[in-house]
């Protein structure tokens, strides 16, 4: 664990820029994960470029790295229970749980569908969330911080005991998700990468 550079991290940052496995988790998203085209995001928004992040999110390496740094951020912040929106929360949830279970750190894990299965139990949530906790909503990428709002809206209808104070993504596209999510839920985002981090076309 990196316990120097732990405690030189601001508290709104997940990571600092200078630590070596920031710069290598962005060669894997520049490698794998984005791309320039014409796209339409789930925000419905055109976009002349896409951050595809499960491309790294479910790679070995990608997934290790992620998972270390989650952990340490919930570890600063003594965080037990990870869940988002399916489906680019999932594969980083699992990562943080299995590393937290090698690392004695007990984590708990749910995820949230958009709308309750209609088969079976008909859950509209999956997992383990944990009542009377503070709970880190993750996703893989925040345009707007419309699948954050889904996913804490969804686990308080079931849950409303949890306490969400913190969204952490993988990227965020800075178009409005951090100040829509403070407004509307008093939830402060955090991010691993920014748009700005990247060379994005004009």
């Amino acid at each position: 664990m990196h316990v120097a550079k732990q405690a030189q991290i601001p508290a709104g940052e997940v990571l600092r820029c200078d630590d070596p496995r920031w710069r290598r988790v962005y060669d894997i998203i520049c490698e794998k994960s984005f791309q320039t085209g014409d796209f339409i995001l789930s925000s419905r928004v055109r976009s002349k470029f896409l951050f595809q992040l499960r491309q790294t999110t479910m790679l070995a390496e990608g997934a290790t790295l992620i998972a270390e740094i989650v952990l340490e951020y919930m570890k600063r912040h003594d965080i037990h229970c990870i869940g988002g929106l399916v489906q680019g929360a999932v594969p980083i949830g699992q990562s943080v749980l299995m590393l937290g279970s090698a690392e004695q750190y007990p984590i708990h894990h749910f995820f949230v569908r958009k709308e309750p299965k209609n088969h079976g139990a008909c859950e509209l949530i999956d997992g383990y969330p944990m009542d009377d906790s503070e709970v880190l909503i993750v996703d893989d990428v925040a345009t707007k911080g419309g699948s954050i709002n889904t996913a804490i809206e969804n686990l308080l209808k079931e849950h409303p005991s949890c306490v969400v104070k913190r969204a952490l993504v993988i990227v965020d596209r800075q178009e409005g998700a951090a100040e829509a999510l403070l407004a509307k839920r008093n939830v402060q985002l955090v991010s691993l990468f920014k748009k700005s981090d990247f060379p994005i076309p004009t």
